[in-house]
């Protein structure tokens, strides 16, 4: 009885302690987990902190290159090629140059641009290195632009000096362009300052034109005041243009707006952009700008003309109706560019459109319209040719239309001439001995 009360006390015994001797798989799987979480978080912030390291202290190259070997083995085991690039690019974020070796080994050449544009903005030079062996490429405009781009975002000075001695024209012309767009593009006051100081080429006029975008944006009442002071010359005018083509596709009252701020002497470039601007939307409203800038300033009687014939490029029923408003000069050009809107016309509907002009003015429109359609429906040109009343002047438009016609069909061009009605014999003679001296591929014969 003993014995039996003996084993009865050890089994219970076993039974409450097993647990606690030998966990289960459930209890030792969940206890495996947190430990090999906490190793890999371990890892990672020791990983993290040794990558910030590693960009304030320089490592060796044999560690360098150790390094790479195994970022690259990583970049092979990817999903995707997107998730490489990636990589790369977070890595040009630490240090451009290790990116750069990368993708050049892994042959990622279409990263270089992007790559050096951080660095240029991190200010790493030592990639100034690596730039070299590319020296005597037709890479190497481009990859040293996006560097020096990158650089003159937060460091123009420094942009504008190194290149004086990377590159020689006019390889440097093109690349201070883009250094100054980017400087503009974050401080265009300051690149507009800098621009006053340069001597006035076609490269600084151009510079002066990309900068006013970005002037006009971040300042417009400077800019405004920055152009009145300025005199009235080539570059001036340039900077007005840019200024009201700018303000005219936002919002035209403030283009009209910021016209009427600047000193009026200024303003003739820009009114005729305003009025055709208009023209598009509301003819009617356009004349009545040009009309009061003409009245209330005096506008250069060249501007007001010129803007007449802008609003007849885009609204040509109505300046034709109203053509004997104006003086002769203003006519003929208003007709030209009215012509010229109805090109797409059909020969009928043109006809409709001018039949109400004197007859003079409808010489000019058929002259007009003959030598627009000399090169593709000379036919046509020929027939408009004939219907010019000044005998000289017809003369001349059918001989600039035949002289052109005979270059791709020599043939259909002496026949029309033979078949005229409004030529006299000897013209036909002398516009056909003229056709027969060129030499075309229509008319050469093959042996």
């Amino acid at each position: 009885m003993k014995w039996l009360i003996v084993v009865v006390l050890s089994w219970g015994i076993g039974f409450i302690s097993y647990p606690l001797i030998w966990p289960n798989e459930t209890t030792l799987a969940a206890d495996n987990r947190r430990i090999i979480t906490s190793t890999i978080q371990n890892n990672a912030a020791e990983s993290l902190s040794n990558t910030n390291s590693s960009i304030t202290s320089s490592k060796a190259p044999s560690q360098k290159a150790h390094d790479r070997e195994a970022f690259k083995a990583s970049l092979n085991i990817e999903e995707t090629p997107y998730m490489s690039i990636f990589r790369i690019m977070q890595l040009a974020e630490q240090d451009p140059l290790e990116a750069l070796l990368v993708a050049e080994e892994t042959e990622h050449e279409d990263l270089y641009g992007l790559i050096l544009e951080i660095a240029g903005k991190m200010q790493f030079s030592n990639i100034m290195s690596w730039l070299e062996q590319f020296k005597s490429t037709q890479q190497y405009e481009s990859l040293l632009d996006s560097y020096l781009r990158g650089l003159a975002s937060v460091n123009p000075q420094q942009a504008l000096s190194d290149i004086e001695f990377l590159a020689a024209e006019p390889m440097k012309s093109s690349i201070m362009m883009s250094i100054v767009d980017s400087w503009a593009s974050n401080d265009a006051i300051a690149a507009f300052e800098w621009l006053k100081l340069q001597p006035e080429t076609q490269s600084t006029l151009k510079m002066y034109l990309n900068t006013m975008y970005y002037y006009i944006e971040q300042s417009p009442n400077e800019a405004a005041n920055l152009i009145s002071s300025l005199p009235l010359n080539e570059s001036t005018n340039y900077l007005i243009t840019s200024m009201v083509y700018q303000l005219v596709e936002k919002n035209t009252q403030e283009a009209v707006d910021w016209l009427d701020s600047i000193a009026v002497e200024q303003r003739a470039s820009g009114v005729f952009i305003i009025s055709r601007k208009m023209a598009e939307t509301d003819p009617e409203a356009a004349l009545v700008f040009l009309n009061n800038q003409k009245q209330a300033y005096d506008l250069n009687q060249d501007y007001f003309n010129s803007a007449l014939a802008e609003i007849a490029s885009v609204e040509p029923n109505m300046m034709l109706a109203r053509i004997d408003n104006y003086d002769t000069n203003v006519q003929r050009d208003i007709i030209i560019n009215a012509s010229y809107a109805l090109a797409e016309k059909s020969e009928s509907d043109f006809f409709q459109v001018i039949n109400s002009l004197s007859d003079d003015n409808k010489d000019i429109a058929f002259n007009q319209r003959a030598a627009q359609l000399s090169q593709t429906d000379p036919q046509q040109a020929f027939n408009v040719s004939e219907r010019i009343n000044d005998v000289t002047t017809r003369f001349e438009s059918i001989m600039s239309t035949v002289n052109v016609w005979s270059s791709f069909d020599k043939r259909a061009a002496l026949s029309a001439i033979d078949n005229s009605t409004q030529l006299t014999a000897s013209q036909k003679v002398e516009i056909s001995n003229q056709i027969q001296l060129q030499l075309t591929s229509s008319n050469i014969i093959y042996p």
